[in-house]
């Protein structure tokens, strides 16, 4: 999720003319960086009570569950006396539709706009540095696999009643081993 927002609103950048901007995450632990710059903050993520199965399970006794989220952002934007200007602009052209292409390729979608200021923040007691803040809903999707598992091994032990001799079954019936995917082990 984080490496498409931060994928979507980069080339929002690029091609909105707001270049030469560093983007950051908020929980970034570095010093100030020189303006202008953009510091986004994923704030809370809605989880929906329901998933779904995107395929039949495969030989590898798998198939994949997905689900999509929701997400509130913010993004503030340090850009001195311009910054709400900035912030304007990039907001309206994560609407454009070269945005619109970008997150339809990367499998989100920008929601309500939520809230949009120019709010100064504190330096010191004394000085304020100029900030627009943009907050909105990211949509995107989620896959993990699911591996449902096999039975392995299936044991018939019983005897058949019902005819002229009493039958005794004792038969261990054993599937062959699964093949594993790619990248995992037995040991997980």
């Amino acid at each position: 999720m984080i490496d498409s927002l931060y994928k979507l609103i980069e080339a929002t950048m690029g091609y909105s003319g707001i270049m030469n901007f560093g983007l950051i995450f908020a929980n970034q632990n570095i010093s100030r960086m020189p303006k202008p710059y953009i510091v986004m903050n994923v704030m809370n993520i809605d989880i929906p009570d329901h998933l779904i199965y995107l395929n039949e399970i495969d030989s590898f006794d798998c198939r994949v569950m997905a689900g999509w989220r929701k997400a509130t952002v913010e993004l503030q934007i340090y850009n001195g006396i311009k910054s709400l200007d900035t912030a304007s602009r990039l907001a309206m052209y994560l609407q454009s539709e070269q945005s619109l292409e970008e997150q339809q390729r990367l499998n989100v979608a920008i929601g309500a706009r939520l809230f949009f200021a120019y709010m100064p923040e504190i330096i010191n007691t004394s000085q304020f540095e100029g900030r627009a803040i943009y907050h909105f809903e990211f949509f995107y999707t989620e896959q993990a696999p699911d591996y449902v598992g096999a039975i392995e091994t299936v044991i018939v032990d019983g005897d058949y009643i019902g005819s002229l001799t009493v039958p005794h079954c004792h038969e261990v019936i054993v599937s062959p081993p699964r093949p594993m995917p790619v990248g995992e082990s037995e040991n997980g």
